[in-house]
């Protein structure tokens, strides 16, 4: 395998990250290469900030004695790095809502860190991607991949925030410097032009998906004295896509840029094997027992029809076997281990509940109509 300790998957939206990012974890697990894959939205994320607080230890401190109450749930929960403390706000609404005040938890979400301003968002950054360079060297067997970490929730941040190019590429400067011990390589997909891109993001989720981006991020200084509607969010794509350009060219490590226009997937992913340098192994030939499976105590239900599931949120998805009792989740860094009549959650999560690793869902004949709890989804 390439020398690398990180691979990252980047390119604009609709262009296979996240299937990619699944497609080598899963290349690289069958070649016996102990691999990690940590998804856009993993639950919580090493390096992102989705529903997240951010506080200086100072902050912190001053919280506590603002809140005391609050003091034993938080000092569970929380993350202490060398200069800044994280809380996962998920983890307090699955696990402590009835233990914490309202108001204490609507004062958490004043340190929201998406609400940052952008040289405050680098500072608490810098220091997340620090953390994850440090554990990630500590094990040293194991390969990380990242899908749409280090250019599209950047250049997302950065150009949100109207700010110039040049301020964007020393960021990501910043966190190369920091990653390199890693050796890091990237993975950039994207087609003949920009156009096309978006063009297919609109067939394959709606002119109405166009709109509805527009319409959440509108109040972001880049839309202000723009065009409102679709249109708008379309010369972002254009913007971002300049961006992503000029920071692939500038990338300093083992770098692939693949042509995805022709649609020829499978040649894609050959030619992604040949650059990580590993071979494509076979599926192992296996089949989870159908039927309905719940968690009772949250109402949660997983229906399997052989390789094709029903997830909690009603959404179908292909499985793909890992071994003869465990499998790949489509699109997901989630893991079905099938045991004894009984589905464990393996692999990681995402920010949707049902995917916490260890949940526990028994194999059931009937079901009843039930609350279906789920987390709110940040994208």
């Amino acid at each position: 395998m390439i020398d690398s300790k990180l691979i990252m998957v980047e390119g604009l939206p609709s262009t296979g990250k996240t299937t990619n990012a699944r497609f080598i974890h899963i290349q690289l697990e069958r070649n016996r290469i102990n691999a990690e894959w940590i998804h856009e939205v993993a639950m919580p994320h090493p390096v992102l900030f989705f529903d997240e607080v951010g506080m200086t230890y100072g902050e912190y401190d001053r919280f506590i004695e603002l809140y005391p109450e609050s003091a034993d749930i938080l000092h569970h929960v929380a993350v202490f790095r060398n200069e800044t403390v994280g809380i996962h706000l998920p983890e307090i609404q699955w696990n402590y809502k009835d233990e914490m005040n309202e108001n204490v938890y609507q004062a958490l979400l004043e340190y929201d860190v998406w609400n940052f301003p952008l040289d405050v968002y680098v500072k608490f950054a810098l220091e997340k991607w620090e953390r994850f360079t440090e554990k990630a060297l500590s094990t040293w067997d194991k390969v990380f991949i990242m899908d749409s970490a280090i250019f599209q929730f950047q250049i997302f941040s950065f150009l949100f925030k109207n700010r110039p190019y040049e301020e964007l590429q020393y960021f990501i400067k910043q966190i190369i410097e920091i990653i390199k011990p890693l050796k890091p390589c990237l993975i950039y997909l994207h087609r003949e032009n920009t156009e096309a891109t978006i063009d297919y993001l609109e067939n394959d989720r709606g002119a109405s998906y166009l709109e509805y981006i527009w319409n959440r991020d509108k109040d972001q200084p880049y839309y202000a004295g723009k065009m409102p509607g679709a249109e708008s969010f379309r010369q972002f794509l254009r913007d971002y896509a300049n961006m992503a350009a000029k920071l692939f060219d500038s990338f300093p490590a083992n770098k692939t840029s693949l042509d995805i226009s022709d649609g020829n997937w499978t040649c894609r992913e050959n030619e992604m094997l040949s650059f990580l340098v590993i071979s494509r192994m076979p599926s192992p030939d296996a089949f989870p027992p159908n039927g309905v499976y719940t968690n009772e105590t949250l109402g949660l239900v997983i229906r399997v029809d052989g390789l094709t599931i029903t997830d909690p949120t009603e959404k179908t998805r292909k499985i793909f076997p890992k071994s003869h009792n465990e499998f790949y989740v489509d699109w997901l860094p989630t893991v079905l281990r099938f045991e004894d009549k009984k589905i464990v959650i393996a692999g990681s999560q995402i920010c949707e509940r049902w995917t916490t690793t260890g949940m526990i869902y028994e194999k059931t004949d009937n079901i009843h109509p039930v609350d279906r709890l789920s987390a709110p989804f940040s994208t």
